[in-house]
């Protein structure tokens, strides 16, 4: 099983180099997608500048650094960044912005997710985008709660598994993911209340999703009618599970 996992691991690190490696993400193409569900995306950065302030701040699944340096400007509030992931060469390019920026606060390490070398009670927030669906999730969640001080917070927003529509896409553009990858099924965030007290998830992009096949002139028009269509239908039990992306925030 260890060798197994090991091997997982180093065909994520090699995928990760390789796109890093290039100069512009390959998977640019997907941005209109991206869009439809922003509004997840900045509902989560509100919530990573609010708890940032003068904490001890964790990237899980830190890329090239850009987030946390550049988009959410964090070493500007927080008392100190660490950043880290598997790819050596995405740590290597977020070491080298931080130094750019003078961002003295910030350490970025490439590291195993799933096994981190920090002590325990070390972080006021750990965050991740696009990262727990890459893992073993009882390794994850035991690391993210060890790491996290008592009353702390994680704050991840990972794809979800359940879609049929989804899933065919996926399987119709393996390139731009990894082999391993597993969008998140209900259980998996069931999974999360073994190692959290408080466990609170917001769904975003059903209808929303859409307006991406919709001509420019009217695309936004499309968008915040499915987004607030999706504020009604993403709370049915049955029908949230449909949602093509989901915001974990996790409390010990």
């Amino acid at each position: 099983m260890r060798g197994e996992r090991d091997n997982i691991i180093n065909r994520e690190r090699e995928f990760h180099n390789t796109r890093f490696s290039h100069g512009e993400d390959p998977r640019r193409y997907l941005d209109k997608w991206y869009q439809t569900i922003r509004h997840g995306a900045e509902r989560q950065d509100e919530e990573i500048k609010r708890l940032s302030k003068d904490a001890d701040v964790l990237e899980y699944g830190c890329s090239d650094g850009g987030w946390s340096l550049y988009s959410l400007h964090l070493t500007d509030i927080c008392r100190s960044l660490a950043g880290i992931d598997v790819s050596d060469v995405a740590v290597s390019k977020a070491t080298e912005r931080a130094r750019k920026i003078g961002a003295a606060n910030a350490t970025f390490v490439a590291m195993n997710a799933e096994a981190m070398s920090f002590e325990d009670n070390r972080f006021d927030l750990v965050h991740g985008r696009g990262i727990v669906h890459h893992l073993d999730l009882e390794r994850c969640f035991a690391e993210v709660a060890r790491v996290l001080k008592p009353g702390a917070v994680a704050s991840f927003y990972e794809p979800m598994g359940h879609n049929p529509l989804l899933n065919a896409y996926r399987r119709r553009t393996p390139d731009v993911r990894t082999v391993d990858e597993h969008p998140l099924l209900m259980s998996d965030l069931a999974l999360a209340h073994r190692y959290f007290d408080d466990v609170q998830v917001e769904y975003f992009g059903l209808c929303s999703v859409g307006s991406a096949l919709m001509p420019s002139g009217v695309r936004e028009l499309a968008y915040a009618a499915g987004k607030a269509i999706d504020a009604v239908v993403l709370t049915l039990p049955f029908v949230k599970r449909f949602a093509w992306h989901a915001l974990l925030t996790l409390r010990n």
